[in-house]
């Protein structure tokens, strides 16, 4: 003879089977986290990038990046343009708070929203006050990569695209909807990528506009940035040669010292890197080890000037004098 289970029984079921079902989840919950951190988190042995320098020797530019490292995570960054970012955790590495200072003051104090694990929200707050300057929401694909990061308040967006093994394959960059500037990279040498593998903590670029920067496990083997001015005519700043590149690495296949030549002007541009606990490079002594100093250093304004590889706003201005000189003749 079947049983039949009265409403008091059943109801008991479903409790022993929620509370079982919500330890099950705490435990999954917790094993998540567990390899989140591991993930987003580094031995105090592990090899870390301390400095990433740049120079663009055809437009005599140079862009100095300096990390600090406290707990196995990025404790301060200094950024090219002056600003430093202090860093704020959550327990399982996420990235909660970056609190920016140029000259000592506090600028802004960003949070970061997640949602599925990944920032999709950056709020920035002035100083130490609940007044919003900015929000930068992030989109993603499926495959969790950041395809597009836009500000409400400077009204710029940036759309992304990724090759088919995950690395970086362009950024473009639009300013009030029109487009102002573009990077287009190529992989063709197995060598790591500093900012994603060795820079434990910052889970993507925030402090630049172009924030996918350096995403993928390869350092890229050409790039090529191309500038429109205010009517969206393409101008190529430079277009580097791949075949023409020449690596020196670490022992942990990491860049240390990458010469590019561009196509146009055989001119070169070069990038360096620092590191700790990485075993011995091939150039230490030919790169800086300070704290990035610009000739003219003043609080950003203009979100043109956080453009990591790209134009500066004078170079803009230089585009847009050019347009004007070419409707005028």
């Amino acid at each position: 003879m079947k049983k039949i289970l009265s409403k008091t029984k059943l109801l008991v079921v479903f409790i022993l089977l929620a509370v079982s079902c919500q330890k099950d989840a705490i435990q999954l919950n917790e094993e998540s986290n567990k390899v989140a951190s591991a993930t987003k988190q580094q031995s105090a042995g592990a090899c870390r990038v301390t400095q990433y320098y740049y120079f663009d020797a055809i437009h005599s530019s140079e862009q100095i990046e300096n990390y600090t490292y406290k707990n196995g995570l990025v404790d301060e960054w200094y950024a090219y343009y002056g600003v430093v970012f202090k860093m704020e955790y959550e327990k399982n590495g996420n990235m909660k708070i970056a609190r920016s200072y140029f000259d000592g003051e506090l600028i802004n104090t960003i949070h970061f929203v997640y949602k599925n694990n990944k920032v999709v929200k950056e709020i920035w707050y002035a100083g130490n006050t609940q007044v919003i300057e900015d929000e930068v929401n992030n989109t993603y694909n499926e495959k969790g990569q950041l395809i597009k990061n836009q500000s409400v308040a400077f009204d710029y967006y940036v759309v992304n695209t990724y090759t088919a093994q995950g690395y970086l394959e362009s950024w473009f960059f639009y300013l009030g909807g029109i487009p102002a500037s573009k990077g287009v990279y190529t992989y063709n040498d197995n060598i790591k990528d500093p900012l994603e593998l060795a820079r434990p903590g910052i889970e993507y670029s925030f402090a630049w506009i172009n924030s996918a920067f350096g995403t993928g496990n390869r350092w890229y083997s050409s790039e090529k940035i191309i500038l429109y001015d205010e009517t969206g005519e393409p101008f190529v700043h430079y277009d580097l040669d791949a075949n023409k590149t020449k690596w020196q690495t670490t022992e942990q296949n990491y860049p240390s010292l990458v010469t590019y030549t561009d196509v146009l002007s055989s001119g070169t541009i070069i990038n360096s890197f620092n590191y700790e606990n990485c075993g011995s490079t091939q150039n230490l002594n030919s790169t800086p080890k300070q704290k990035p100093v610009l000739a003219n250093r003043k609080k950003i304004t203009n979100p043109i000037d956080r453009l990591f590889h790209g134009p500066s706003s004078e170079i803009f201005e230089q585009l847009k004098q050019r347009r004007l000189h070419k409707t005028t003749n």
